[in-house]
């Protein structure tokens, strides 16, 4: 499997501390990790080019004297795994060079590029850092990321990246794509002398018989959905694909959680495809905004404001094994917008269920959304059964419930028993089990036991219901 490593070292502030100049010199910061990552077309229809992105701190780093100066490096691990196989691995050193220890700067980062083609799936990636000098002190990371196959038949966007710097680049160079150096600022963090410099990629551009303008949509959110910037421009449809570079500036955004929402509408302004992307702005001259510690959260979520009814249906479908039953009745008294009489009172039905489902999330744990949806995904790719789609199966709702399990065995071919699975997790209720039983060659596996308290109770899974 091809992949492509990069490193450079990209300067977010210049903060100069003092250090002992001549003596060995340790890591002032702990080590710390952080990774970004951007799904593009592939090669071919079969596979997404996927970037990762990640970034160590300099000062996490320990350095040793030579001829040069001071030399570190951190020891770089990445593993991807596709359901239980590893289907690539690879390791490598990050260096990192100074000529004296008073140039460490905090908040410089060693900035890294890995890419690899994935085909569709739902993908675990894994990365460890070790510093080579101190292989005591290491961090590591894993994500989550659902491979889709990217649309070929209706314009669509790729992922959005945010950048530190994008200008003419030479081919070759370290973040070159599409003539550009493309150099991402891992974490999404600004200061307030910084620009924000975003990349991303349309596809599908040229529909038969349509050759009208499109338009490309900018909005930036506070974190309260307050939109503070919204820009469009019109494209004429030149060519299949388009390469969309652009920056803004932060100087007039106080310290805070934003979101920059990406948009494609056509001629009439309907939106054909969006994504977009959180990022973070220190702002030490203006500060925090007070409104925002105070405001209440009553406007719809980002995410929400360019959805329709039936997607906005069929999330809450999907989070059906986080809702309560009373949360499920007050969204289905919202009835739909199909059933009432005026485009207003149509409207006001799409408008509050863009809220509620803004409210569901904010109710629950930071972060639990994107960590639901993206078992959704994983359970929808690799459980579905005929026209039963992967979350409404019995493997897909323990997937969404309670997330991927430590062990599975698998009993395919068993001569006296039908195919089963048991699945085990070790870190709930201190250790519980759950057993699949494919009863029909033509069904899909049915959970037939299961330790976890609250879930179908049944000793004689493996006498009965099992033999064949």
């Amino acid at each position: 499997m091809r992949h492509v490593k990069y490193v450079i070292v990209a300067a977010l502030s210049l903060i100069t501390t003092g250090v002992l100049l001549g003596q060995p010199f340790p890591a002032h910061e702990r080590m710390r990790i952080q990774c970004d990552i951007a799904r593009y077309r592939g090669g071919d229809d079969e596979n997404t080019h996927v970037e990762v992105a990640y970034a160590f701190p300099e000062r996490s780093i320990s350095y040793k004297a030579d001829s040069a100066g001071w030399s570190g490096a951190v020891d770089v691990t990445m593993k991807i795994y596709l359901k239980d196989s590893l289907v690539a691995a690879d390791r490598w050193l990050v260096p990192h060079a100074i000529a004296d220890t008073a140039l460490l700067h905090r908040d410089m980062n060693l900035v890294g590029l890995y890419t690899v083609q994935l085909t569709e799936g739902e993908y675990l990636f894994r990365v460890i850092g070790r510093d080579r000098y101190d292989p005591g002190r290491r961090d590591s990371l894993s994500l989550k990321v659902p491979i889709h196959r990217i649309s070929t038949t209706k314009p669509v966007l790729s992922d959005v990246e945010l950048a530190s710097s994008i200008r003419q680049g030479s081919k070759g160079g370290i973040f070159y794509k599409n003539t550009l150096d493309v150099v991402p600022n891992v974490g999404g963090l600004y200061t307030e002398e910084q620009k924000l410099y975003y990349y991303s990629e349309a596809y599908n551009l040229l529909i038969p018989g349509d050759t009208s303008e499109y338009y490309l949509r900018t909005n930036v959110y506070d974190a309260v959905g307050k939109e503070i910037i919204s820009r469009e421009r019109p494209k004429k449809r030149v060519s299949e694909s388009s390469v969309i570079v652009d920056q803004l500036p932060v100087k007039s955004l106080r310290t805070g959680t934003y979101t920059l929402l990406l948009s494609l509408l056509d001629s009439a302004r309907t939106p054909l495809s969006s994504n977009g992307r959180k990022f973070f702005v220190y702002n030490q001259t203006l500060g925090i905004d007070s409104s925002l510690l105070a405001s209440s959260t009553s406007l719809p979520m980002p995410e929400y404001m360019s959805m329709d009814e039936s997607e906005l249906d069929r999330e809450f479908d999907w989070a059906r094994y986080s809702a309560m039953d009373d949360e499920k009745n007050q969204f289905a008294k919202l009835g739909k917008a199909k059933n009432v009489s005026t485009p207003a009172e149509a409207k006001a039905v799409v408008d509050a269920k863009r809220k509620f489902m803004s409210d569901f999330w904010r109710h629950r744990e930071p972060g639990l959304r994107e960590e639901y949806l993206s078992r959704v995904a994983y359970s929808n790719a690799n459980f579905h059964v005929l026209s039963r789609d992967g979350f409404r199966t019995d493997r897909g709702r323990v997937t969404i419930m309670y997330g991927m399990p430590d062990d599975i065995e698998r009993h395919p071919n068993e001569t006296e028993t039908r195919p089963y699975e048991i699945w085990n997790y070790n870190n709930i209720q201190g250790g519980v089990i759950f057993v699949f039983v494919l009863r029909n060659a033509a069904g899909d596996y049915e959970l037939v036991h299961s330790t976890h308290r609250n879930e179908l109770h049944d000793e004689n899974w493996d006498r009965e219901g099992i033999t064949r």
